[in-house]
């Protein structure tokens, strides 16, 4: 019969195993405090930044005569109050300890089988501060995320501010849009297209790329763009009455748009569209109605409008497809796309490839 108690050697083992283990886990607390710090700081500086950025907004507005009268019946931005204290181990982990090796008397093994269960307990105590630490910077990193998207959006709106107040000037410089590129903007849920029907602007009723889905995107001043249609050459903007119209032949302070490009990869990027004209010119989002058509949706100053509003996946056409000739005219792929198409796709679908892109290869009835 094998006896139960354990070998001096493999105790041995144990106890290096559960001492490894506690050192590990004191080294990875420091690291995480030191982290935690320098979260603390980047927060710290994020709200500096915020509060700067809020009397720039200030400023900007004294300078025209209504903004100067609104600021007289306001007080200024409020100093940001520190953030959080950055989360600290609250029992340091005991040091390395030498439990000493039974010989085999009984007392002396109920003493180790003691010392051993009270190291397993540091081990336990340091897991849990590790969780703890964790979870605290885990909602640092939110808070900090959440600021960081607000200082963007209140550079936009600043860098706009600025931009509108230096145009309406003695000596403004007139608004010289600047041509991107052309664009498709669909809309991720349906996989239908922005489409320009008359003054109608909405979803396309089918799932095809169209000409009346041909966009031409301008820029006027950073962060100010323009969207007119390359059938109508009109502009998209809002309508007295508070709707959305593509029926403007001239751009206008109405006719103002914004997306977010900054994550741009290829020729394709998601971003939300906020009608800068909107909300007395703070802005609001764009949405659809249950019929497709474009209407206002939440403020852009509620930061949190911006993760609920509908966003689009603005799809740039210029290196990949024909210039249409007629409203209705399905889009085609160039030749030079077409084959890019085909090469990436692997040969035993080679088939139904052409079969699927094949419109663009062959010559439209129209040209015949």
């Amino acid at each position: 019969m094998s006896s139960t108690t354990m070998t001096p050697k493999t105790n041995r083992e144990g106890l290096a195993a559960l001492d490894e283990a506690l050192q590990a886990g004191a080294a990875t607390l420091q690291r995480l405090e030191e982290q935690g710090e320098q979260l603390h700081q980047t927060e710290i500086v994020a709200d500096s930044n915020k509060y700067l950025l809020d009397r720039s907004a200030r400023e900007i507005r004294g300078m025209t005569w209504g903004g100067w009268l609104q600021n007289q019946f306001t007080s200024g931005p409020a100093v940001p109050k520190p953030p959080p204290a950055p989360a600290r181990a609250e029992v340091a982990p005991v040091e390395k300890r030498h439990v000493p090796i039974p010989s085999g008397g009984t007392s002396e093994q109920d003493q180790y089988v003691a010392d051993l269960s009270s190291q397993l307990d540091d081990v336990l105590q340091c897991g849990k501060q590790l969780n703890a630490v964790i979870d605290h910077q885990n909602a640092q990193s939110s808070r900090l995320s959440a600021k960081t998207e607000s200082l963007w959006e209140s550079t936009r709106r600043n860098t706009r501010a600025a931009g509108r107040v230096a145009a309406a000037g003695l000596f403004g410089a007139s608004d010289e849009p600047k041509l991107l590129g052309h664009v498709a903007l669909q809309c991720p849920r349906s996989k239908r297209y922005l489409r320009s029907r008359g003054a109608d602007v909405g979803l396309s009723p089918d799932l095809e790329l169209r000409a009346t889905c041909r966009w031409a995107l301008y820029e006027v001043r950073p962060h100010v763009l323009s969207l007119m249609n390359s059938v109508s050459d009109k502009y998209v903007g809002m309508t007295f009455g508070g709707g959305i119209a593509c029926n403007s032949s001239s751009f206008g302070s109405w006719q103002q748009l914004d997306m977010d490009l900054r994550r741009r990869r290829g020729d394709i990027v998601e971003t939300p569209i906020s009608l800068l004209a909107a909300d007395w010119g703070g802005g609001c989002y764009v949405e659809c109605d249950r019929d497709g058509l474009l209407r206002l949706g939440e403020q852009v100053r509620n930061p949190e409008a911006r993760d609920r509003a509908r966003r689009w996946r603005v799809e740039f056409l210029d290196d990949a497809y024909e210039v249409p000739t007629f409203a209705d005219q399905v889009l085609t792929l160039k030749p030079a796309a077409l084959e890019r198409v085909l090469g990436a796709v692997p040969a035993v679908l080679e088939e139904a490839a052409a079969t699927a892109y094949g419109a663009a290869a062959r010559v439209p009835a129209w040209e015949e």
